[in-house]
């Protein structure tokens, strides 16, 4: 069977599944459209329009992407008594708030409530639409849907690059401040630092008009909330599962399994698999993080070095663009390899893209880092997203992902000061600059993932519990990794 053929089929497989399946994949294109053109000028934003410095801009990145994280930690039990449909309503209203308090507000200790509020409404946004993915999807579709789930988060992002060009280059910060209270202050390491006492006349710059974009794709997002129903598609155990991929999915109402957060808590941590998947998401931190410099210390350093005209969000988009393309071929010419060696392979070529920031400064080095970077993800990331959702019980994502998600909290805070460090120090707004050494400490942090994944291969790549893991015959657990290997994933 040729990749087209494969590929085909995929697209075959999803006929006939519920309205809830293309709901979710629409939330997904507006929640990561609204998500990646707002990172992509997070810290600027910060700088430009409130005059905060490299570091704090970059502290502020990271807590923003902890303070994520942490609330998934704490409300995942809530999820999984939820359901999907609340929690995505509840989540999506919750970021449309705070996007408005973000948009409006000219004054600091507004804009860092709007941003704790925009964690909590992130916790259940993406999160919550993995589960309804694999709730609305069959056994035998799975692979393909959460493939064509991850193309279409890169379909925003591809969209949101130029739009943000647009926006920032045609709408361009006028550079002027207008002091209220007190006088503009430099700090000591000369980054142009408001004092706490000082705020600047709101104006509609490029950045605010780029998170009002994001504020209407969020009011579309809470209508089509609205109409998600708790459903699940029913397996179809008989001769007939594999007649046709035509035929509609069977759907029934979604029992939602309540009970205490100490018993689902319990419950998860006493598999044996959640342990050995959280190595795995250890191990490849680093590799994941690499994502996090791309958002907060890229489109900063081609500023500084090449001006204020770099393209900077059309370089970012060959990241998306390349993912689009990429994933469907190689999810489909690699359906038979164990996920872990393409996750293994993949987090080597991401890993060795950073060097070509350290071996040249110039716009040719960054593009060929973003298309090497973007080579390596379409690897492995798809295959880590599958992986992480072969393991968790039904019922008990939320509980699940939450607890796997710890990692990521420690990490995403100490990420974000160290690009606001690396920028400050090393490509300073003004003054002398040593980039290549900012990007070889990035890439030195980055090389730990693969070389961690070989280093404990032995124990990573054991399946025996996975392959052993039944089916139950209510359903209640995923297919082991050994059967996902078998799907045609498209």
């Amino acid at each position: 069977m040729t990749i087209a053929s494969r590929v085909l089929d995929g697209f075959k497989s999803i006929k006939g599944s519920p309205n809830e399946l293309y709901k979710a994949y629409l939330l997904k294109f507006l929640d990561s459209f609204s998500y990646f053109s707002f990172s992509l000028i997070f810290t600027l934003f910060l700088s430009d329009d409130f005059g905060y410095s490299d570091l704090t801009a970059g502290t502020m990145y990271g807590v923003w992407g902890a303070l994520v994280t942490a609330f998934g930690l704490l409300t995942g039990v809530i999820v999984d008594n939820l359901g999907v449909s609340n929690s995505l309503r509840i989540g999506f209203a919750i970021q449309l708030a705070a996007k408005i308090l973000i948009f409006i507000t000219n004054t600091r200790w507004i804009l860092l409530m709007g941003m704790t509020i925009l964690s909590f409404g992130g916790c259940l946004g993406i999160p919550v639409l993995t589960i309804g993915i694999r709730r609305y999807s069959t056994e035998k579709n799975r692979g393909f849907c959460f493939g064509l789930f991850y193309v279409i988060m890169n379909v925003a992002a591809l969209l949101s690059g130029p739009i943000v060009d647009y926006c920032t280059i045609r709408f361009k910060h006028t550079g002027e401040s207008i002091e209220i209270n007190g006088t503009r202050s430099l700090d000591e390491e000369g980054g142009g630092e408001f004092s706490n006492d000082d705020y600047k006349e709101w104006e509609l710059t490029g950045y605010r008009l780029v998170i009002l974009l994001g504020i209407i794709a969020n009011v579309v997002a809470c209508i089509v909330t609205v109409t998600v129903k708790e459903i699940k598609v029913v397996e179809d155990g008989g001769s007939s599962s594999s007649s046709s991929n035509d035929k509609i999915s069977k759907t029934q109402a979604f029992q939602i399994n309540q009970a205490s957060p100490w018993e689902i808590v319990k419950e998860t941590l006493q598999s044996k698999d959640f342990w050995r998947f959280l190595v795995v998401v250890m191990v490849t931190l680093n590799i994941r993080m690499i994502f996090r410099h791309l958002d907060a210390t890229l489109p900063k350093y081609m500023i500084r070095e090449f001006g204020d005209q770099v393209p900077k969000g059309t370089i970012y988009s060959i990241n998306p663009f390349l993912i689009i393309i990429l994933v469907p071929i190689i999810q489909a010419a690699t359906t038979h390899i164990d996920p872990l060696i393409m996750i293994h392979h993949g987090c080597y070529i991401s890993a060795a893209s950073v060097f070509f920031l350290v071996f040249s400064t110039s716009i040719t080095s960054c593009v060929l880092f973003v298309i090497v970077l973007s080579v390596g993800e379409a690897i492995w990331s798809p295959r880590l997203y599958d992986y992480t959702c072969t393991i968790a019980k039904e019922g008990r994502e939320g509980t699940y992902m939450a607890l796997s998600s710890a990692p990521l909290f420690l990490a995403k805070l100490p990420v974000g000061m160290m690009s606001g460090y690396l920028l400050q120090k090393y490509c300073p707004e003004e003054g002398p600059r040593n980039s290549k050494v900012m990007w070889g400490i990035i890439a030195m942090t980055t090389a730990t993932s693969p070389i961690l994944l070989t280093v404990l291969w032995s124990y990573i790549s054991k399946k025996e519990e996975l392959v052993a893991s039944p089916l139950q015959t209510s359903g209640r657990e995923l297919v082991p990794l050994k059967s996902r290997d078998e799907e045609d994933e498209g």
